[in-house]
């Protein structure tokens, strides 16, 4: 794990990430600051008392965490976030980079004038899939329940995250392609319920969404490449299906029972 602090300065706001070990530069420094990658926080290294310490120019940025402290994480939102990780990663791909040293924690993933920034660790031993997992979990917490098509696509990508091969430009592209069918059952929907309001009605016992403790940890970035075996057909999509039945029927209760709605194909 690493420590942060922030640093507030004349003209500018620094973040320092620690690493409890010596700091050894290799090429990933030079090569992130030769070569200006959209998105990427310029960063800079040196050691500090026996530690690794990583430094970002946050200036004039504010977290994902702050931005969705009070108000509600639509689908919009999360199809901006998730696009700009994929680029991210397509680009780190290109000069070597590791995409597991990405931190997805949403107190260290930035947003400044419409676009998202996030943090390079060089020497992180994370795994980027058991990240993007523990992002998926942020987005069920903050969602704004009125937004269905928020919903559905928070619960693509949650499900996703639970298999042991999965491929996250593929999730979207299939979420994307049936917007057109999705958008239609809604509003039939709609026309069948007069009092159309939030198709999810939490109650106050209701308890939290807790996250899934057997989840499977994954040992390799999978994220881009295809999965070895063949989707079956309708893939994740099958599930939708099944779940935006259920709200056509009005039986939905609570985010757990989308959730878990399909569980047996994954």
């Amino acid at each position: 794990m690493f420590q942060a602090e922030y640093e507030p300065k004349l003209n500018k706001i620094n973040l320092h990430i620690y690493l409890n070990q010596e700091y050894e530069e290799d090429y990933q420094i030079p090569m992130l600051q030769q070569n200006k990658i959209a998105g990427l926080l310029s960063v800079e290294g040196c050691e500090v008392e026996g530690r690794s310490r990583y430094t970002y120019d946050t200036k004039g940025m504010v977290t994902m965490y702050s931005m969705y402290e009070k108000k509600a994480l639509q689908r919009k939102g999360i199809q901006e976030i998730v696009e700009a990780l994929l680029k991210i990663v397509e680009e780190l791909q290109k000069y070597l980079l590791q995409p597991d040293c990405l931190i997805l924690n949403p107190k260290y993933i930035f947003h400044k004038e419409g676009t998202w920034y996030f943090c390079y660790l060089p020497d992180w031993e994370g795994k980027l899939n058991q990240s993007f997992h523990e992002l998926t979990e942020y987005f069920v917490k903050t969602l704004d329940y009125g937004d269905t098509d928020g919903i559905f696509l928070a619960y693509e990508l949650h499900k996703a995250t639970l298999q042991e091969h999965y491929d996250l430009a593929e999730i979207m592209g299939e979420y994307e392609l049936h917007e057109e069918e999705r958008n239609k059952m809604m509003e039939e929907w709609k026309e069948e319920h007069e009092n159309y309001g939030n198709v999810f009605s939490l109650s106050d016992e209701e308890e939290e969404y807790e996250t899934t403790k057997n989840s499977t940890l994954y040992e390799n970035y999978q994220i881009f490449p295809k999965p070895d075996t063949v989707r079956e057909e309708g893939g994740a999509w099958r599930s939708w299906r099944k779940a935006a039945k259920r709200v056509k029927s009005n039986r939905w209760g609570s985010w757990n029972d989308l959730i878990t709605e399909g569980e047996d194909e994954v």
